[in-house]
């Protein structure tokens, strides 16, 4: 979506004065529209005009008043809250700063360098809304966030431009927050339209589908629904095209009125024959008396012998063929919209799926879920294009000392330098021309379509500078054909996939009569990670070969732009012309002199130059083996859920694969496979592989063969509608193939939740820089982004001098109820046999819940039992539950992500919700509780072994605490702690007692079968919140109950105060002890207390 929806934006027009718009765009462009003025404002330097600028646009158009005059909303020099860096101009409403102005000289060509900038402004700025960046040439405007923009040519402004621009910064306008009202508005609209069409849409597909079984039985199902999803990309480009003049307009219309005409003058056909008809205009082009229909061909309109054979109901196709045209795909439409439509209708592969082998479907495993794929939001794919392709671009300039300044028109330079600026600008181009960028998981073609954009963008940049430096008009190349057929390349196992990236690539560029471009040799349909046949079959992908152009033997490949047709002007022919004039006059008029002679002559080598860069552009480059940029969103499916071949192929093909990895990092090892040296990649992956021991080699193999240049921690589980639909926390990661880079890993944490959109230094909770050292020296190659050299310091110093917790005491894992691997039958584990909810003989045991674990207190909550001997699946050695002996919940506490132990030594099983110590002979068991409990071991924990930035069921493994830095002292100096832990037992006992007590009292008296949260913790309430919560369960109370009730309340509730006060201020002190034992610093000690 632009930053406007259409609809949305021509119902606010609407409502402007048209006498006013009509008064305030002469004025307008009287003076932006000024030739004269024009030259001047691009000869001023950037302090000389901003003033004036403010005051010309702001002021005199768009109605503000400039401090100092009274009562003035719009002021020069504006500076930050949090430090002393002013933008230029700043938006004042009331009190606030609603809007900030970051201008530039016009010698500032491509707006997007100064983004930073000013968004650096309006972060200073808590109540800033708009942000506007201009040139005096070029204005962009943007709301909230850089994702989306308008940039508007104030030079070359039309009313229809102007009247937006009007909206989006009027004062009035402004003041009243219409602009801020308009996106919320295209949002919600968006979102209307997207449900509402994909509801018709995928009518549509099931309709015709179903029709299409039912009337074609000499074909399968599963063919059926695959040529109907091909037969509506049909119908989807006669919709866009109509509608975008690439076809008559109308001209779905035009059929359905046609057919109905025939039916009646009794010449009836099938209407589907009609469109097939149309279809072969498309493919072959058609010229007639009421309408041309162009070639445009592509491949999608080819003859197809499923498709051309096949029978439709007439009115299943009139119906729904005029409900879709109905939809407007100019203004309501675009091609994000269809994207999500796209990705949403390939859930339905598996519906037909299922039903032809007359299976249910889960909703829960649909091929979205199955395969892993989930739609990439827009700032994602954005920011991953500009961090891979946009940095190498970046890189290239660079390595061409590239400087958009020396392109300025004022500057009178020799030929000779233009020349050379000329051919600096030639030589990036002709490197543009060469990329290659991959998705191996494409999809619907998210990626690649922002990549399409990113390339345009950066030609269009490259014939603006051109422009600059001749002096004259933009012309602009016709380059999308080129990017189609030779930077953009995709794989994807579902063939609907392949073919919905291909529409989605073709509508975003198709253009009046030009073909479309034939994309079977880029986009193609296979499985990226698996070459043999033998395992995949007939999806079996083989890179080199599918691929010669990228990975064949380095060869000249041409490669050709041309200038568009519908932008190349009649000024070229006119400049030779006038300048030869001019020249021979000159030569023939004694009266004038040689330089003017000479300064003819160059006019017209410049118009000679500018028709040889506008004219027919051939360039051979040589194409290197492997990917510039591989990019993307790979799937995300456990290795264990693939059949057995395919997990035992991966095994033994890729170095960094076992059998408890996800796929997502077969992806990223293929992708390092096929990217070219100093080759850039960016996935968006689940989080776990910066900590998880799976992903070890991967880890490993990516320290030594790459350098990680970036990675985002995104807010957790940002996929799907709202946080929870899926439960996936994921990081952007990107690297560049070289071993020659040691710099630092830029790293942006995103905390919490609350879903984003868009990603900056600016906006994350956390921005550092990695030593990548750090990560070469852990023993596990752990990324830990939550860890600096100052606490990679710290954590080195709790470690010194210590043993391991493993040779201080013996572990065991929970027992393990059932195994299938033991014999265990299904019904045997569906119908949990071993558990009862009484004790049915003597072989049934108390068996703890993972609740029934806190800091501190073991306590079984006498629901279930367990029957316990050699038949469970995993039955550990019965002293592990009736000894002496730590328990360690395995869940750790959400909020503080503190780890919760305690001691017993009652006869209690457990299962896999938590692990058990038993300390050796030289240490007792309350000292290692106290270790465990402390917060200083949390911290080690949290930063040793978690993915901190994680907020949902984080564990402490067995493993991990194993390895637990333990001060190695004697019994006698274990005392103090010993009776430290007796007492936080002892109140922790005490507390939970008086608590409990007061919650039976209440489930009595109030006939209450449970108590939710806030009334367990009832001594943490006020007396007014104790009655509010027993209102919520239907307790009323009498104004004599309710005084009665208070006093009780109030006095038990302090006597709980007390306890947990006296628990907190020990808790206090041990920590304190352990610090010391630890010979932590106060330093030290703010360290872990701050994390």
């Amino acid at each position: 979506m632009s930053l406007f929806q259409k609809t949305v934006e021509r119902k606010y027009l609407k409502q402007l004065d048209s006498k006013l718009i009509a008064a305030k765009y002469d004025e307008f462009k009287s003076y932006f529209g000024n030739p004269e003025i024009q030259k001047n404002i691009r000869n001023s330097k950037e302090e000389q005009f901003q003033e004036g600028f403010l005051r010309e646009l702001f002021v005199k158009i768009l109605g503000y008043t400039l401090n100092p005059d009274l009562n003035f909303n719009l002021t020069t020099e504006y500076k930050n809250i949090k430090d002393s860096k002013k933008a230029d101009g700043a938006i004042i409403i009331g009190e606030s700063v609603k809007g900030v102005i970051e201008l530039k000289g016009t010698n500032t060509t491509d707006l997007g360098k100064i983004e930073a900038q000013a968004f650096g402004y309006k972060n200073n700025q808590p109540d800033c809304v708009y942000i506007i960046t201009s040139n005096f040439e070029k204005l962009r405007f943007y709301i909230d966030n850089a994702v989306e923009f308008i940039e508007f040519n104030l030079f070359k402004l039309t009313k229809s431009d102007f009247e937006i621009l009007f909206i989006c910064l009027a004062y009035d306008q402004i003041a009243k927050g219409i602009p801020k009202k308009v996106k919320e508005e295209s949002v919600s609209h968006e979102d209307v339209i997207t449900k509402k069409l994909y509801s018709d849409y995928s009518l549509f597909k099931r309709e015709l589908h179903q029709n299409l079984v039912s009337q074609n039985p000499q074909f399968d199902a599963l063919t059926l629904f695959r040529k109907s999803q091909k037969l509506l990309d049909r119908f989807l480009f006669l919709f866009f095209a109509e509608d975008r003049q690439l076809l008559p307009p109308n001209s779905v219309r035009l059929v359905l009125n046609d057919w109905k005409e025939l039916q009646e003058r009794d010449a009836e056909v099938p209407l589907y024959d009609r469109f097939k008809k149309y279809f072969g205009y498309l493919n072959t082009g058609f010229k007639g008396k009421r309408y041309d229909v162009f070639a445009y061909n592509g491949g999608l309109f080819e003859p197809d012998e499923v498709l051309d054979s096949v029978v439709i109901d007439d009115n299943l196709l009139y119906k729904n063929a005029l409900k879709l045209s109905e939809y407007d795909f100019i203004s309501e439409v675009d091609v994000n919209i269809l994207g999500h439509i796209f990705e949403n209708s390939l859930n339905e592969l598996d519906e037909i799926q299922a039903q032809l082998d007359g299976k249910e479907i889960d909703k829960a495993k649909t091929k979205r879920k199955k395969d892993g794929v989930f739609y990439t939001p827009k700032y994602i794919t954005k920011y991953i294009v500009e961090n891979t392709l946009g940095k190498l671009c970046s890189e290239k300039k660079a390595e061409l000392q590239f400087n958009e300044e020396d392109y300025t028109t004022d500057k009178k330079r020799q030929i000779k330098t233009k020349q050379a600026l000329l051919d600096k600008l030639k030589t990036y181009q002709n490197w543009l021309l060469q990329l290659t960028i991959c998705d191996p998981a494409c999809g619907s073609g998210a990626f690649l379509n922002q990549a399409l954009d990113f390339l345009i963008a950066e030609h269009r940049y490259i014939d603006e500078l051109q422009a600059k430096l001749l002096g004259v008009p933009m012309i602009l190349s016709d380059v999308e054909k080129s990017i189609l057929e030779n930077n953009l390349f995709g794989v994807d196992l579902n063939e609907e996939s392949v073919e919905i990236a291909k529409l989605s690539l073709w509508l975003r560029t198709a253009q009046p009569n030009r073909k479309l471009n034939d994309l079977s040799n880029n986009i193609k349909c296979g499985n990226s990670i698996i070459s043999d046949p033998a395992v995949a079959g007939d999806k079996a992908f083989n890179w080199e070969r599918e691929f010669p152009q990228v990975f064949g033997p380095e060869k000249r490949i041409p490669l050709t732009i041309e200038p568009r047709k519908d932008a190349t002007p009649d000024y070229l022919k006119l400049i030779k012309e006038k300048s030869l004039e001019a020249q021979v006059k000159a030569e023939q008029a004694i009266a004038l002199s040689k330089e003017a002679a000479e300064i003819s002559k160059k006019v017209y080598e410049y118009a000679e130059r500018l028709e040889e860069v506008s004219e027919l552009d051939s360039v051979y480059v040589y194409r290197k083996t492997g990917f510039d940029v591989v990019i993307g969103n790979p799937p995300y499916v456990d290795i264990k859920a693939l059949p057995k071949n395919i997990v035992e192929h991966i095994s033994t093909t890729y170095k960094t694969a076992n059998n408890r990895i996800n796929l997502f990092s077969v992806f990223i090892e293929k992708a390092g496979n096929i990217l070219k040296d100093g080759g850039k990649f960016s996935f968006i992956i689940p989080s776990s592989l910066l900590t998880q021991e799976s992903y070890k080699p991967l880890r490993k193999q990516l320290l030594s063969e790459s350098h990680i240049d970036n990675i985002v921690r995104l807010p957790n589980e940002s996929f799907g509608g709202s946080a929870g639909e899926v439960k996936v926390d994921t990081i952007i990661f990107t690297f560049t193939k070289t071993t020659n880079l040691k710099s630092p890993v830029e790293v942006l944490v995103y905390k919490g939740f609350t879903r984003i959109n868009e990603i900056t230094i600016l906006n994350c909770d956390e921005l550092s820089y990695m030593d990548l050292t750090l990560w070469e020296r852990d023993a596990d190659y752990i990324f830990r982004i939550n860890i600096n050299a100052e606490i990679s310091d710290l954590m080195s110093k709790i470690e010194g001098g210590t043993t391991v917790l493993l040779n201080c005491a013996d572990f065991c894992l929970g027992l393990t109820p059932y195994d299938k691997y033991k014999g265990h039958t299904p019904e045997q584990i569906n119908n949990r046999v071993f558990h009862s909810l009484f004790k049915k003989d003597e072989t049934f045991r108390k068996l703890l819940a993972g609740h029934d674990v806190t800091r501190y207190s073991i306590k079984w909550n006498g629901q279930e039992w367990i029957s316990y001997g050699k038949w469970l699946g995993a039955p550990r050695e019965e002293r592990f539950f009736t000894e002496k002996r730590i328990l360690v919940k395995q869940i750790i506490d959400w909020t503080a992500k503190r780890i919760w132990a305690s001691i017993t030594n009652d006869e209690l099983y457990n299962a896999q919700n938590a692990f058990n110590l038993i300390a050796h002979e030289n240490y007792y068991t309350e000292y290692l509780l106290i270790l465990i409990n402390s917060q200083l071991i949390s911290f080690y924990h949290r930063k040793k072994f978690l993915e901190e930035y994680k907020d949902r069921f984080q564990k402490i493994l067995i493993k991990d605490c194993k390895n637990f830095p333990i001060k190695a002292i004697s019994k006698e100096k274990q005392q103090p702690f010993i009776e430290k832990a007796d007492l936080m037992l002892s109140l922790t006992k005490e507390l939970q007692d008086s608590s409990q007590k007061f919650q039976r009292t209440i489930l009595r008296k109030f006939d209450l079968e449970d108590l939710p949260g806030k009334l367990q913790n009832w001594y943490l309430l006020s007396y007014k919140e104790f009655i509010a919560e027993l209102g919520k369960k239907k307790v009323k109370l009498s104004l004599k109950e309710e005084a009665k009730w208070e006093d009780y309340f109030l006095q038990e509730a302090e006597k709980a105060l007390e306890i947990k006060a006296a628990i907190e201020t020990t808790d206090k002190e041990i920590d304190l002890m352990v610090y010391q034992l630890y010979e932590l610093t106060d330093e030290e000690i703010r360290i872990v207390e701050g994390a």
